[in-house]
């Protein structure tokens, strides 16, 4: 029985599964403890690449489930939140990937669908 409940209760929380957000400064931290890369995302509101990045590409489970095993994520809105200065953007979309050592090692400007985010975020994990 208590195989099950864990069972069904492990099967509902991946059925809501979300990539979760933090601040840069603690995913640089995290990510140098559990030897992971940090994806920024810089964003505006009313930026139609960046709802369909948000909306569809970020919440689909195949691109979660490929983040969740080797990144941590950061969302920053460039018109409210503070950029680090080493993060530069030509516009919205822009992802910053930056590995445990504090290195920015890849970058994609604009949105993806589903299939290439996939391929980038593979990518960016065997550098």
């Amino acid at each position: 029985m208590k195989k099950t409940i864990l069972l069904v209760t492990l099967l509902v929380s991946s059925l809501f599964a979300e990539i979760e957000w933090m601040e840069y400064s603690d995913a640089v931290i995290k990510a140098k403890k559990e030897n992971k890369i940090v994806m920024v995302m810089l964003s505006k509101k009313g930026c139609g690449a960046c709802d369909f990045m948000e909306n569809i590409v970020l919440e689909d489970e195949k691109v979660i489930s490929e983040f969740t095993n080797g990144f941590i994520g950061v969302h920053i809105d460039i018109h409210k939140d503070s950029i680090p200065s080493d993060l530069d953007y030509f516009g919205t979309p822009t992802f910053h990937f930056i590995n445990a050592n504090g290195e920015k090692i890849d970058r994609i400007d604009g949105g993806k669908k589903v299939e290439s985010f996939i391929k980038k975020l593979k990518e960016v994990k065997a550098h």
